[in-house]
């Protein structure tokens, strides 16, 4: 350490504790920060992607401030059109709309409103829950840290000072 203090070094049971609750923060600001996106009437079409594997599926829950006419196009890796599909929302109201991938693969999705403004929210579900491993990851690297921090405390040498009450000798 600069200016010739000194720090301890971090015991190896530390590093795994912080490694998990890392990982188990991470994971819930992953799945927890998600946000609809605003589309008005003029803006170019909203275009985004997800790779999603067999029986995978996005649903779009379309949500409008005036009538408006929503246009949803879904393209495979081949930039072939896979789902389209045109709703009409009442002003006001809701829509959802669902594609489930008869396939793997990364799908571009794009998202117009022909006519109004709206919010767009796009959730992908996962079948297999691929990701949600990172929970069982992170708590395993906490649980060992916390295993590795009770094997060193049982390993430390006790310091102590063992006297003995003083004798009394007759003679």
């Amino acid at each position: 350490m600069g200016g010739a203090g000194a720090a301890p070094p971090m015991k190896m049971s530390d590093i795994f504790i912080l490694i998990g609750v890392s990982i188990l923060v991470g994971g819930l600001f992953i799945h927890g920060l998600s946000s609809s996106k605003p589309v008005p009437d003029d803006a170019e079409p909203f275009a985004n992607g997800a790779s999603l594997l067999k029986q995978d599926s996005i649903e779009f829950s379309i949500e409008t401030s005036n009538d408006s006419v929503v246009s949803i196009e879904i393209q495979n890796e081949d930039q072939e059109s896979v789902f389209t599909d045109t709703k009409t929302v009442a002003g006001g109201g809701s829509e959802t709309v669902k594609f489930t991938a008869s396939e793997g693969g990364f799908f571009t999705y794009s998202i117009e409103f022909v006519e109004g403004s709206g919010d767009v929210y796009v959730d992908v579900d996962r079948n297999l829950f691929i990701d949600f491993i990172i929970y069982p990851i992170g708590a395993l690297f906490l649980l060992f840290g916390f295993y590795k921090r009770k094997d060193e405390q049982q390993g430390e040498a006790l310091d102590a000072v063992l006297e003995s009450p003083p004798k009394l000798v007759i003679e």
